[in-house]
């Protein structure tokens, strides 16, 4: 039997309005939480209990102040250890949010071409307070009614976005995040490859869309995003692959069809291409990896 992974959309959830699409709640795991993916971003933190999350193949501890920042289509499940069930904030939030007009949110949008940190962070006794109090006040403002709701729940997903990136940057590389300033369009270009990468889509569709022209829009991808606009795409699309691959028993065939190559040959040479190894090679080392781990 074939796994494919539940894939959910912030419709799914209750009280999603579209000019805001923001979802906040605090809910319990007692045993597990399937795999799924979805086209959104969400962050996490446990309030209490024990257990574990996997993301892409790879798990890690969860106990009271983990935090959890997800990209849209990681694959990622959660259990609950035996007897101490999960309670945990969750919040879900389409990457429109993280591309206002602001320069702040330009460079918040760094965070999606950021893949070398971690996703996941334990924070230390005396920063648990301060996100617990975000998550609370933020909790209180999305259930009310108050004015200036949304754009008070705005400073406070950045203000919680902004604390974690700077907590996990400890001890890595600083970050390089495109400065903010001028060139918001291409912003919003570069979230859109993040939300529509698995439809045919093309440089030059994107500068009529957007009213560029096609050589000021590919100069500017490179240096938002460090890499040619085709280079972005494959490696988005790669990063959907990777995955599934580990996260599913789908076919290479099918996921090649999944994250948007229309050849099959096309995704198999990109993914050598990429990383060093064939598919399947990528996944049989990912279970010995799992078996050396006692995992299975």
């Amino acid at each position: 039997m074939t796994i494919y992974p539940e894939n959910k959309h912030l419709t799914d959830y209750a009280k999603i309005l579209e000019q805001f699409p923001f979802y906040l709640s605090i809910n319990e795991v007692a045993h597990r939480f399937p795999a799924h993916r979805h086209d959104f971003l969400e962050c996490s933190m446990v309030i209490e209990g024990e257990g574990y999350e996997t993301i892409n193949g790879k798990r890690h501890h969860m106990s009271p102040g983990t935090f959890t920042f997800l990209l849209p289509y990681q694959v990622h499940e959660i259990t609950a250890a035996a007897g101490k069930p999960l309670r945990l904030y969750n919040c879900m939030f389409d990457m429109r949010l993280l591309f206002p007009a602001s320069g702040l949110g330009a460079q918040l949008g760094g965070l999606l071409l950021n893949e070398g940190k971690p996703s996941y962070l334990t924070f230390a006794e005396e920063n648990r307070p301060l996100f617990a109090s975000i998550f609370e006040y933020m909790l209180k403002e999305y259930e009310s009614n108050h004015v200036w709701r949304e754009q008070m729940l705005q400073i406070k997903l950045n203000e919680m976005l902004i604390l974690f990136d700077r907590l996990r940057c400890v001890g890595l590389a600083a970050a390089s995040y495109p400065e903010a300033g001028p060139g918001t369009a291409v912003w919003q270009v570069l979230q859109h490859i993040h939300a529509h990468y698995r439809q045919p889509i093309s440089l030059s569709a994107l500068a009529e869309e957007y009213h560029l022209s096609v050589p000021y829009l590919s100069s500017e991808i490179k240096k938002k995003a460090g890499q040619n606009f085709i280079r972005l795409l494959h490696e988005i699309r790669i990063r959907h692959a990777c995955s599934l691959i580990l996260s599913t028993d789908m076919s290479y065939f099918d996921i090649s069809v999944e994250v948007g190559f229309n050849s099959f040959k096309t995704f198999s040479r990109l993914f050598r291409e990429l990383k060093g190894v064939t598919p399947s090679e990528f996944r049989k080392a990912h279970l010995k990896q799992e078996q050396a781990a006692g995992l299975h």
